[in-house]
């Protein structure tokens, strides 16, 4: 059943290569299954939610059609997954990402968490790095790095996922949601590789930034750091 349900993921999000696709969704199917066999959680119901997390992602089908899950419920309709295994996974789905964190809303069990926790690890580290210029360069709504446009602090829901957003760059994606991840991670297996990915991702932006001669982002990063780690 999961073979055929990897297989419908597949087709739905068809050659995208933009850094969001089917590549992601296998990367954190592995993490997931991984933390959930470590920690004995229901392994199928993680596979399950991993496989489908981005079936109906808002940034490709609209936020009033991602409220439905409407791809997600039909894939597990047709691959006859039970009823009471379909609500768990579609629980998990709307409860996890980083706009519903902004929201204020986040998984409440094991199964979620770990399913959360393996999609926002895959958004750390040098992989992490790669995806976010891939969107910047497919999607061409923003720019890769302003040295004069320091990001916003403290985004609502409303402006993080806001299309054109004046302050909006591929660089500040980092200070908007990247280098927060780490510090709401649930489990101890995810922080600990999240520890490593984000290190990569601090000392890259440095290096970014020295080699432009941005030192006033260099400092911008280091207090940066130090208030993200006083408040987590």
């Amino acid at each position: 059943m999961l073979d055929k349900i990897r297989n419908d993921v597949r087709v739905l999000m068809g050659n995208d290569d933009n850094g969001h696709g089917f590549e992601h969704v296998e990367r954190v199917f592995k993490i997931a299954v991984k933390i959930a066999e470590e920690k004995r959680a229901n392994v199928e119901i993680v596979a399950l939610a991993a496989l489908l997390h981005d079936a109906d992602d808002y940034k490709f089908v609209g936020a009033e059609n991602a409220a439905k899950l409407a791809n997600a419920r039909r894939i597990m309709t047709e691959n006859h997954v039970e009823e009471n295994k379909m609500s768990q996974v579609c629980e998990i789905i709307l409860t996890m990402g980083y706009s519903k964190f902004l929201q204020g809303i986040r998984p409440q069990t094991l199964e979620g968490q770990i399913v959360s926790d393996a999609d926002m690890l895959d958004a750390l580290g040098a992989v992490s790095v790669v995806r976010t210029v891939m969107y910047t360069v497919t999607h061409g709504s923003r720019k890769l790095f302003d040295r004069n446009m320091f990001p916003e602090n403290n985004l609502t829901k409303e402006k993080y996922t806001a299309k054109g957003r004046d302050r909006d760059s591929a660089v500040n994606h980092f200070f908007d949601k990247l280098l927060k991840l780490k510090y709401i991670l649930f489990t101890p297996e995810a922080r600990r590789e999240a520890d490593i990915r984000h290190r990569f991702m601090v000392d890259f932006l440095r290096e970014f930034f020295r080699e432009q001669d941005c030192f006033d982002w260099i400092d911008y990063l280091e207090e940066y750091e130090k208030k993200e780690q006083k408040t987590a």
